[in-house]
C-alpha cells in the first residue's frame, strides 16, 4: 500500500512539473510574441513623424528588396531593413518603378513600399545610361561623357585619383581593400562600376554620384554573390590559398571577356584554374589582357610586340593573375567563377566559325586546330 502510495505521488509530481514547464513555456512564447509585436510595431513606424527633410533615392531597374532595404536603412529613411524587407515580403512586393524617388523619415514602411510599387513621389528621369557587362573604365567614361555632364578626361582623372578611391574605402571597406591602391594599377576602380542601367533626376549628375551608384551595385551583386559562396579557394603546390575579391574579380573579368556563353565561361575559368592549380608554369595566356594592356580594341589586331608589352596585366609576359581586373562583369560570370567545374582542361581554341574547342593536353590541342 506504502509502494502504490509512493508511486502516486510521484506521479502527480511529475504531472505538475510537467505542467509548470508547459505554463512557462506558453508564458515564455506569449512573452516573446508581445516583445516582437512591439518591436514590429516601433519599426513600422516613421523615423521622426515632425521631420520635412526630403531624401533622394535612386532605384534601378535591377535593385531588388535587399538593397533597398539596405540604403533606406542607410539614409535613416527607415528604422530597421530586415523588418522592412519581410513587409515587402509578406505585401508580395518585389518590384518597383524604376528612377529617383524623394522619400522623408516622416514616411511609414507602408507609405514607402505603396509609392515604390505605384510610382508615386517619382522623379522624373534626366539622366540615363547603360553601362554593358565586360566594359571596361576607359568605355565607361565615354558613355558617362555621351550620356551627362561628366567630361571623360574628368572621370579618368578621379579613377586614378587614389585620396578618391580611398573615400569609397572608408564605405565599402570588406569590397575595397588595399589592393586597390597598388600604384602599378591602371585605375584602382577597375572591374569595380557594374554593369546596369543608371537613372538620375538631376542633370547635373557629378562623378560622386555615378560613382557611388555603380560601386553600391557591385557591393550588392557580384560581391554578395562572392560573400555567400564563402570566397573562394584554390590549391596550387599541394597547398590552400584563398582567392581574395579582387584577384576573383581579377579572374572574373579574364572570363567575361574572353568567353559568351555560359557552358565556355565554366570550361574556361576551370582551365584557368588548372594552370594556376597544378600547373603555374604555364601562363594564363590570355588575349584580353594583352588588348588591355596595350590599349587595343576587339576589333584591332595584336602584334608580337604587344604580347611581349611587360604590363603588369599581360598574362602573356607574366604567370599567374594580372595585377587587377581589366572590365566590369555581368551576374552569370559571377556565380559561373565562384562555383567552377572539375575538369582537366588546359587548352583551348576557336574554330572558323566561332566555336570553342577545349583540350586536355597539346596532341588532342593540335586536333581541334585542325577542325
Amino acid at each position: 500500500m506504502e509502494k502504490n502510495s509512493i508511486y502516486k505521488d510521484a506521479r502527480l509530481l511529475s504531472k505538475y512539473i510537467s505542467l509548470t514547464i508547459i505554463s512557462i513555456l506558453f508564458l515564455l512564447l506569449i512573452l516573446i510574441t508581445l516583445i516582437g509585436l512591439i518591436v514590429v510595431g516601433i519599426n513600422v513606424k516613421p523615423v521622426n513623424a515632425d521631420s520635412n527633410e526630403q531624401v533622394i533615392v535612386n532605384v534601378n531597374p535591377n535593385t531588388n528588396t535587399e538593397m533597398l532595404s539596405q540604403e533606406l536603412s542607410a539614409k535613416k529613411i527607415i528604422r530597421n531593413a530586415t523588418i522592412f524587407k519581410y513587409y515587402l515580403k509578406l505585401n508580395n512586393i518585389s518590384s518597383f518603378q524604376a528612377g529617383e524617388y524623394k522619400f522623408s523619415p516622416s514616411m511609414s514602411p507602408r507609405d514607402i513600399a505603396k509609392s515604390l510599387e505605384t510610382g508615386k513621389v517619382y522623379l522624373k528621369t534626366a539622366v540615363q545610361y547603360d553601362i554593358k557587362e565586360g566594359s571596361n573604365i576607359e568605355l565607361i567614361a565615354g558613355i558617362l561623357e555621351e550620356n551627362t555632364s561628366i567630361s571623360r578626361e574628368s572621370f579618368l582623372k578621379k579613377m586614378r585619383d587614389q585620396d578618391f578611391v580611398k573615400k569609397y574605402q572608408k564605405k565599402y571597406p570588406d569590397m575595397l581593400t588595399d589592393e586597390v591602391l597598388n600604384k602599378n594599377l591602371r585605375y584602382p576602380l577597375e572591374g569595380y562600376l557594374a554593369p546596369s542601367t543608371y537613372q538620375f533626376s538631376k542633370k547635373d549628375v557629378t562623378i560622386d554620384d555615378v560613382t557611388n551608384e555603380m560601386l553600391n551595385e557591385t557591393y550588392h551583386t557580384t560581391y554578395k554573390i562572392y560573400k555567400e559562396n564563402g570566397g573562394f579557394k584554390y590549391t596550387t603546390n599541394y597547398e590552400e590559398k584563398k582567392i581574395t575579391f579582387h584577384e576573383y574579380l581579377t579572374l572574373s573579368s579574364i572570363v567575361e571577356s574572353e568567353m559568351k556563353n555560359v557552358t565556355d565561361k565554366s570550361r574556361y575559368i576551370s582551365l584557368l584554374l588548372n594552370r594556376i592549380e597544378n600547373n603555374p608554369q604555364i601562363a594564363l595566356n590570355s588575349d584580353a589582357t594583352v588588348r588591355y594592356a596595350n590599349k587595343k580594341e576587339t576589333t584591332e589586331a595584336l602584334s608580337d610586340k604587344d604580347y611581349k608589352n611587360d604590363s603588369k596585366y599581360n598574362t602573356y609576359a607574366h604567370k599567374g593573375l594580372p595585377i587587377g581586373p581589366i572590365c566590369n562583369i555581368s551576374d552569370e560570370t559571377a556565380r559561373t567563377t565562384v562555383n567552377p567545374p572539375e575538369t582537366d582542361y588546359f587548352y583551348y581554341t576557336t574554330t572558323k566559325k566561332g566555336k570553342i574547342l577545349f583540350a586536355e593536353n597539346l596532341k588532342e590541342q593540335e586536333k581541334n586546330r585542325d577542325k
